[in-house]
């Protein structure tokens, strides 16, 4: 082949090549998806590369999952049970559990970080009842697991100098320390304190009566806390405390009368349920500024347990109070505890009996 042929072939292979690559960039813009072209031809040179089998381009790392952000609201529970344990003697609790209970509500599990010769906690000695309002988490009670279960005083009563206490306890040498504050900002005012005495192995019954002086003028509630006794002074390890807010007044309320619908039958009072409906609670009283229902479970010990049905703080004309409670498709037997609170005092209704079958 003579020289000006070969020429000719040389350039006529360039122009390939090049019409080659510039055909495929043109179908990789108008094709379904981008395509990389196979050849990088440099047109000013008359040397052609060519990869064959190119080695495809490392698959880029996903990046990874950002962390989901922290519960501000468990955080805040968490944080407002702490200080009130810290406050009540508990010596740097550790808030282990947190469990949302209702729209506003939650429970917070607790314990010291450590004990008696410095030796590590790792199960839950007191769960923290809270409530959250619009300045934050406040405690609404505390209970002890498995060592104290207060009979006495309930829930919100209204108390006065001597207090009686009673419940079932198991402590160091069966002391149980009751401590009767007032609220106020920082930790509360100790009004009194005493001790009753429980079960030392196992749970048993304790009763008493403890002395406290008059609250803070304007200052209307407070707690009953109940620790047990390390014998250590190391601080309390759990702890019960009830909210309770103080008599104030001489006008001792009274339960007149209390109706339910559906009605009670025979000489037991019984009411039987079944299925779901709604249990209506209508009671007539005096002096009151509220009516709370619960339900305690049948036997011995049952008002620690006992299921808080409804509030009724808007009585018609201060005497006639109502509380309906929608009841599931559950079995349980128990009775019905009225709870009558007025400036004056507490006074309490359980002669209804309840069953769903």
């Amino acid at each position: 082949m003579r020289p000006s042929q070969i020429r000719l072939v040389a350039v006529a292979g360039v122009l390939a090549v090049a019409i080659g690559v510039t055909t495929a960039f043109v179908v990789g813009r108008d094709g379904a998806s981008p395509a990389s072209p196979v050849a990088a031809a440099d047109t000013t040179s008359t040397t052609v590369a060519v990869a064959t089998n190119p080695s495809p381009a490392p698959a880029p790392k996903p990046n990874p999952a950002p962390n989901p952000p922290a519960d501000r609201e468990a955080q805040a529970a968490k944080r407002a049970a702490v200080t009130f344990l810290r406050e009540l003697g508990m010596r740097d609790p550790v808030a282990a559990t947190y469990r949302k209970t209702g729209a506003a509500t939650a429970e917070v599990g607790l314990h010291p970080r450590a004990g008696e010769g410095g030796r590590k906690f790792d199960q839950v000695t007191t769960l923290v009842q809270l409530h959250r309002y619009a300045n934050g988490w406040l405690p609404t009670g505390a209970q002890a697991v498995n060592t104290i279960e207060v009979d006495q005083p309930l829930p919100y009563s209204r108390i006065e100098s001597p207090v009686t206490v009673s419940g079932l306890s198991v402590a160091y040498e069966g002391t149980v320390h009751v401590t009767v504050l007032e609220d106020r900002r920082g930790p509360d005012r100790v009004l009194g304190k005493g001790f009753v005495n429980g079960g030392g192995t196992e749970l048993a019954p304790f009763k008493g009566s403890i002395a406290f002086r008059y609250q803070t003028v304007g200052v209307d509630a407070g707690w009953v806390v109940f620790s047990g006794d390390t014998g250590t002074g190391d601080g309390i390890i759990s702890a019960t405390a009830v909210r309770i807010r103080f008599v104030n007044s001489d006008h001792t309320p009274q339960v007149l009368g209390v109706t339910t619908t559906p009605a009670p039958i025979g000489s037991a009072q019984l009411v039987t349920l079944r299925g779901t409906g709604t249990l209506t609670v209508d009671v007539r009283a005096f002096g009151a500024d509220e009516v709370r229902v619960l339900l305690v479970p049948a036997g011995t010990g049952g008002r620690p347990h006992a299921k808080l049905l409804g509030v009724d703080t808007s009585g018609e004309d201060g005497e006639r109070w109502s509380v309906s409670w929608r009841y599931p498709d559950e079995p349980f037997h128990g009775h019905l505890l009225i709870q009558v609170n007025g400036r004056g005092g507490t006074a309490e209704h359980d002669g209804i009996a309840v069953l769903h079958e």
